[in-house]
């Protein structure tokens, strides 16, 4: 779903921060921009069932991990 951008607040065990927005697709396909961060991610993939590979949760992750101030 698109979140409001005020009202994020890293619910579901996401990782994020408040302001972003994102979409999820159902072959794990998903983008989310992150104004605090200065990021976007666009990930397509053709995975289906997309609740059975941990994909975007893993990638959400990884790009968050990965970011240096």
């Amino acid at each position: 779903y698109l979140q409001h951008p005020d009202t994020f607040s890293g619910g579901g065990g996401l990782t994020g921060t408040t302001g972003e927005y994102f979409w999820g697709g159902a072959a794990s396909t998903a983008f989310w921009i992150d104004p605090a961060e200065d990021l976007f991610v666009v990930f397509m993939t053709q995975l289906l069932p997309s609740s059975f590979y941990p994909l975007r949760s893993e990638l959400r992750v990884a790009t968050y991990q990965a970011l240096v101030d």
